[in-house]
C-alpha cells in the first residue's frame, strides 16, 4: 500500500511540473508573437547598454567591449584605473 502512495505523489509532481512548463511555453509563445498586452510590453523592454565581450589580460586587467545604441567602446579595466581605449560608431546596416 505504501508504494501506491509514492507512485501517486510522483505522478502528481510530474503533472504539476508539466502544467508549469506548458504555462511557461505559452507565455514565451505570446511574447514572441508580439501580444499587445501591457504585461508583455514590460517583458520586451529594450536595453541600450550591453557588454559584448570581456577578455582577461592578466589577474588585474581586462578588456571590455561595451555597446551603447550604435556606439562601441573598448575599455581597459584595471585595479587602479580604467581607460577608454577606442570608440567606434556602427552603421545601422551592420546590425
Amino acid at each position: 500500500m505504501d508504494w501506491i502512495m509514492i507512485l501517486k505523489a510522483v505522478l502528481s509532481l510530474a503533472f504539476v511540473l508539466g502544467l508549469l512548463l506548458v504555462v511557461l511555453w505559452l507565455l514565451k509563445y505570446c511574447e514572441l508573437r508580439g501580444a499587445k498586452n501591457r504585461f508583455f510590453k514590460k517583458l520586451q523592454t529594450t536595453q541600450r547598454l550591453s557588454v559584448e565581450e570581456i577578455r582577461r589580460i592578466d589577474a588585474r586587467n581586462s578588456l571590455v567591449l561595451v555597446k551603447k545604441d550604435n556606439t562601441e567602446m573598448l575599455l581597459l579595466l584595471g585595479a587602479n584605473q580604467n581607460l577608454l581605449l577606442e570608440t567606434a560608431t556602427m552603421d545601422k546596416a551592420k546590425k
